[in-house]
């Protein structure tokens, strides 16, 4: 049995934690845009961390489940539906045979991760399952999801006894998404190998500047709208690797901000790197939605790095002691 793709959103993938050491052959790492969202919608299944799960953008498509599946999202709010039963975030549910998840509109954000009980009965490729559309390979197919596509699920696990023929059980625990996403308006970002190109007036310029998210912007990354920083002469560069992360500064003054399908090599002059832990942040505003930028030290976003990691970790430990209270309940294996 299987979820069917029955709509197909604009741009669903399979994605995971990315796929990591094999940049020098020129394969991008790819990954969940937002993988704090991602690994918590693992966590409020009791997944590992590196399960595959449904990255989807607005519009988003809609969801037959063939089979009964213990499911939870993160990351933006679309205001999902099974039925006729509204569906919160950073919850986990249960869906019913037969059923259908739907999104209606968007409330805030621009990623939503769905994730379900076990992942998806898929291959990795290179060491991961996330989707690489560049190459054709990994995640289902190699392409984004489109109608009439099947996700086989591994997950046979009768939920009757806590269903009671309901269409969805909604279970009592919650994850804050507070916890995890920082104001937009002061993105934390470390100095990179290209800082000192620039001249002080440019530096408070990057820093004082609103940028906007433009609607050309991508898995690839964020294209950034502002009063341009022009150097005062030209800047010759060499080629070098690139992370996600990474801010260049195009030829016409405005940057980009490379993100989880960003090229292995770029050009451009790199000014800034945002801090890891910021990432989910950044990639949640939306198009023509803007923010600042905020220079820190290395140290501070470790710091921020570890606050995260211990986040996740709390979370993980006290979503699986309320699992197994409640699956014991029910007597369900």
């Amino acid at each position: 049995m299987s979820v069917v793709i029955i709509k197909q959103g604009i741009a669903d993938s399979i994605q995971d934690n990315g796929r990591y050491g094999w940049q020098h052959l020129g394969i991008n790492p790819d990954g969940a845009m937002d993988k704090t969202a991602a690994a918590v919608a693992n966590i409020l299944v009791n997944n590992r961390l590196d399960c595959p799960v449904i990255e989807m953008s607005f519009p988003a498509a809609v969801l037959l489940f063939e089979q009964q599946a213990l499911v939870a999202l993160s990351g933006a709010d679309f205001s999902a539906w099974v039925n006729d039963v509204p569906v919160p975030l950073n919850t986990p549910f249960i869906i019913q045979k037969n059923c259908v998840l739907q999104f209606k509109q968007v409330k805030t954000g621009a990623w939503c991760y769905l994730a379900v009980k076990d992942g998806f009965v898929l291959e990795q490729w290179m060491g991961s399952y996330s989707t690489n559309t560049l190459a054709g390979s990994g995640g289902f197919k190699g392409r984004y999801l489109k109608k009439h596509d099947e996700l086989q699920l591994p997950d046979t696990t009768d939920y009757s006894a806590i269903l009671e023929n309901k269409d969805a059980y909604i279970f009592h625990i919650q994850a804050d998404a507070q916890q995890w996403y920082l104001n937009q308006e002061a993105i934390p970002v470390i100095e990179s190998k290209d800082w000192k190109v620039l001249s002080a007036k440019a530096q408070q310029l990057l820093l004082n500047n609103i940028y906007t998210v433009q609607p050309n912007s991508n898995r690839m990354g964020y294209y950034l709208q502002s009063d341009p920083l022009m150097p005062d002469a030209p800047i010759t560069i060499v080629s070098a690797a690139v992370t996600n992360g990474t801010i260049q500064l195009l030829p016409n003054g405005q940057c980009i901000v490379l993100l989880s399908g960003h090229q292995t090599t770029g050009g451009y002059p790199m000014l800034a790197t945002v801090c890891n832990a910021a990432i989910p942040t950044l990639v949640q505003v939306r198009p023509h939605q803007s923010l600042r930028f905020q220079i820190v030290t290395l140290q501070y976003a470790h710091q921020l790095m570890q606050q995260q990691q211990q986040y996740l970790q709390q979370l993980q430990y006290a979503a699986a002691a309320k699992f197994n209270e409640l699956f014991t309940a029910y007597a369900i294996h």
